[in-house]
């Protein structure tokens, strides 16, 4: 556990949901870098804290350094204590991975008694009198994607200003503004403690890196149908970006809320922000791009076809997501937060990166089957 004297700042609290996922363990590992040369010691800034629904789970936040709370998103009650104890939330958790073939009203429903109890806790500040609660700034950040508003009609970027998109992938809409609605809803009660902040992160369709998340799924599909499912002719573009630059946003988001309740002052917009940020790395990626770099990886040919026939060889999944062309323009997130995405992009990555490797187990995990069943 990090200690602190007189003179030193204490450490930021932070809860996580999904903290053992794909982006939450890379936003613990930023958080929490490990001693090095330069650093022999560890980090003392944050204590962690992370919602583990598996042993596994919770071996892997302690050995990133984090303390794991048993529980998942229906423990309303852990929630809600260990958002209470929290200076800052990071909601990450999505129960649509859990089934993506449920019916999405689930997810809202989960969702939502979810951070009612996360922003519940984070208001309920224990201090001796009003003005030493008033004092207290508290952080929300929640997680939706840049597909929640209409894409550019002449394929275009969008911005957080962009209107709702009337034909969603997903219900995705409904959690990011409850989330808002939620905030706002506190604040009008006076809540029992300090301001609560929210940022909101939109991320791509596509979040990539480390051999993860759906690029591997989508080989995967690709790989059993034996070719690569391209919807129409490829050309229309999307967004991306690596999951450590993902982490690296709300990591951002965290220093900024850090720097402004330290001192004292209001944010840039005032107390009680509510905050949208686009977090993509390249907008410029097209689907045929992608396309390829999965096939010349997997060594499979490409069709072309349409979405009605995507969907009924590849799956819904697929189709939904190769023909998502929204642009979500991340001017805003490097303005106000100071975020430079830096890694690798997306098409090189498949190519001749942490996907590589992913074949290689694929194939590894085929010669084993082949050789069980001779």
């Amino acid at each position: 556990m990090a200690t602190t004297t007189a003179n030193q700042p204490q450490p930021q609290r932070i809860f996580i949901t999904g903290a053992s996922g794909y982006i939450g363990s890379r936003v613990i590992a930023e958080l929490l870098p490990p001693p090095s040369s330069s650093s022999p010691s560890p980090s003392t800034q944050y204590v962690v804290r992370g919602l583990s629904r598996s042993e596994a789970g919770s071996a892997k936040l302690r050995a990133l350094g984090a303390t794991p709370v048993s529980g998942t998103l229906a423990s309303l009650d852990i929630l809600r204590a260990e958002a209470a104890r929290a200076d800052v939330v990071v909601h990450l958790a999505d129960a649509w991975i859990d089934d993506f073939s449920q019916p999405y009203e689930n997810v809202i429903r989960i969702d939502g008694k979810a951070v009612d109890a996360l922003m519940e806790g984070l208001a309920d500040i224990k201090s001796e009198s009003e003005g030493e609660r008033k004092k207290k700034k508290k952080l929300f950040i929640g997680t939706s994607g840049v597909g929640v508003v209409a894409p550019d009609a002449q394929g275009g970027e969008t911005d957080e200003t962009a209107p709702a998109n009337p034909s969603p992938m997903n219900g995705r809409i409904h959690c990011e503004r409850h989330i808002l609605q939620q905030a706002s809803s506190v604040a009008a009660q006076g809540g029992k403690g300090g301001v609560i902040s929210v940022a909101v992160m939109r991320l791509p369709p596509f979040v990539y890196g480390r051999g993860g998340s759906g690029v591997r799924l989508f080989m995967d599909i690709f790989a059993k149908l034996g070719y690569v499912a391209r919807v129409g002719d490829g050309e229309a573009k999307t967004s991306v970006v690596h999951v450590d630059d993902a982490a690296r946003a709300y990591v951002r988001a965290i220093v900024r809320h850090t720097a402004t309740a330290a001192a004292g002052t209001k944010g840039e917009k005032g107390d009680g922000e509510k905050e949208l940020y686009n977090v993509t790395a390249s907008t410029q990626v097209t689907f045929r791009d992608f396309t390829d770099a999965i096939a010349a990886t997997l060594r499979l040919p490409v069709r072309e076809m349409d979405f009605e026939e995507a969907a009924a060889t590849a799956g819904p999944l697929v189709a939904g997501f190769f023909s998502d062309r929204i642009r979500g323009n991340s001017g805003k997130a490097r303005r106000e937060l100071g975020w430079i995405p830096s890694e690798v992009g997306i098409v090189e990555d498949i190519r001749e990166g942490s996907y590589v490797q992913v074949m290689k187990e694929m194939e590894a995990a085929a010669a084993a089957a082949a050789g069980g069943q001779a």
